[in-house]
């Protein structure tokens, strides 16, 4: 692919977004945890995407969709933020997110455009294989930093909201691995 000359201020923008997600912190460490310096959307996403790269080879996935889907998974916060659960209802959540994805997706060549709202949205769907494992992924890096902040010497008693959620939405149906790797998150005696 080629980019005209004048396309490249918009690259800008999108890489600008992009780069927006080093500064937004994770709000349910702090909200619910009382995490001081939590983890930034980017460090979250970032360590999503190793581990999709890593467990999506073992397991004969699309890899590079689903790392595509992952670095685009909660790209719309750069716009409108980490909301918690409890402070807007989902249909509102969805509505900013699109609005915001929309209007940063815009910012790519049109080439790209579509190919990367399709990803997007199938991430949202949560229908496809790919979407179900980064749903999972997402619940597993969660876990996995909470028990990083657990060893951090923050309250164990305020992390296992997060431990028990990841529990509760993974699978190990579909996806044995990741309920496996859960497992050993959750067992106290690992100290990895």
């Amino acid at each position: 692919m080629k980019l005209e000359k004048r396309e490249i201020p918009n690259l800008v923008s999108f890489f600008r977004f992009v780069c927006n997600l080093k500064r937004i912190k994770r709000s349910g460490w702090i909200h619910k945890s009382n995490i001081e310096s939590p983890e930034s959307i980017a460090d979250h996403s970032y360590s999503m995407c190793v581990m999709s790269m890593v467990l999506a080879e073992i397991l004969n996935l699309d890899t590079e969709h689903i790392m595509k889907m992952v670095n685009l998974h909660d790209l719309a916060e750069s716009l409108v933020g980490d909301y918690m659960p409890d402070k807007i209802s989902a249909e509102k959540k969805e509505v900013l997110e699109n609005k915001a994805m929309k209007k940063i997706i815009s910012k790519l060549p049109s080439a790209l455009r579509e190919n990367y709202l399709d990803i997007w949205n199938e991430y949202n769907d949560n229908i496809t294989d790919n979407a179900k494992f980064v749903h999972n992924l997402d619940k597993l890096e969660m876990a996995l930093q909470a028990k990083e902040y657990e060893f951090d010497g923050y309250s164990k008693e305020s992390l296992q909201i997060f431990l028990k959620s990841a529990t509760e939405y993974i699978s190990n149906e579909r996806f044995d691995l990741v309920f496996e790797i859960l497992q050993t998150i959750n067992d106290d005696s690992n100290k990895i």
